[in-house]
């Protein structure tokens, strides 16, 4: 009961404080839905959007930083270097995302130009509270297609100490689990990946990571397949 009443205390939070990086599902159709208790209040289905334009609203090592992600900015042609620069794993892409804004000019104020030229990239996550929450974190599944080596590509389950290992703790609520989300998506962590493949690509070829997380991005990551994926939620759920 007490899960409960915490869950419709943030749900109601949020319907007042919208994230400006989260879209619930629910907002599509109602905003006083968020407040309904009838509403199946363990479950919460929302689209994140990685945009640069909000890397303002929040430190970085709490947000992360999207005008840093392969997700947002196009590398340049002199990415694909087959070894590690350095300064560290992620140094490469990061290089590689701020030479491309450089060369492109600063588009991050969500200027009108069509989807796939952006920048930006959507991501749809469902979460589903224990019984026991805040005490137990949410199980967090991201729907649809990714390509993140913390991101199990055929289930959707993810790895992240805070969110779903020992680092969680009772006083995160949803929109510290949204800026975590974010900060995920932006910092990949190849000592703990679930995909492999990706990860050593990470650490050996950041170039080539950097072009390949770009290149899905801009084929899956869009709004209407997020918010696809965010309809459908986890395989196999009745609508």
């Amino acid at each position: 009961m007490a899960s409960v009443k915490r869950l419709l205390k943030e749900r109601a939070g949020v319907a007042k404080n919208p994230i400006p990086y989260v879209t619930f599902m629910e907002d599509d159709d109602d905003d006083d839905a968020m407040t309904d208790a009838s509403a199946d209040i363990n479950e919460w289905r929302f689209v994140l959007v990685l945009d640069p334009a909000h890397d303002a609203l929040g430190e970085a090592s709490d947000i992360g930083k999207a005008a840093d992600s392969p997700y947002c900015k196009p590398p340049p042609p002199s990415s694909s270097a087959t070894s590690p620069t350095k300064g560290g794993i992620l140094s490469g892409v990061k290089r590689a995302a701020s030479k491309s804004s450089k060369k492109s000019g600063d588009n991050s104020a969500g200027q009108s130009t069509s989807e796939s030229e952006s920048g930006l990239a959507y991501f749809a996550f469902q979460l589903d509270f224990p019984t026991n929450y805040p005490f137990k974190p949410p199980t967090i599944t991201v729907l649809g297609t990714n390509y993140h080596p913390n991101i199990k590509q055929d289930t959707g389950a993810m790895c992240d100490e805070i969110l779903t290992g020992d680092g969680w703790g009772p006083t995160l609520n949803v929109k510290k689990i949204c800026a975590l989300l974010r900060k995920f998506l932006c910092e990949p962590d190849p000592d703990h990946p679930l995909e492999g493949n990706i990860a050593q690509l990470l650490v050996e070829k950041p170039g080539e990571y950097a072009e390949k997380a770009y290149k899905h991005a801009r084929e899956h990551s869009t709004k209407a397949k997020a918010e696809e994926a965010m309809a459908k939620g986890k395989p196999g759920k009745k609508k």
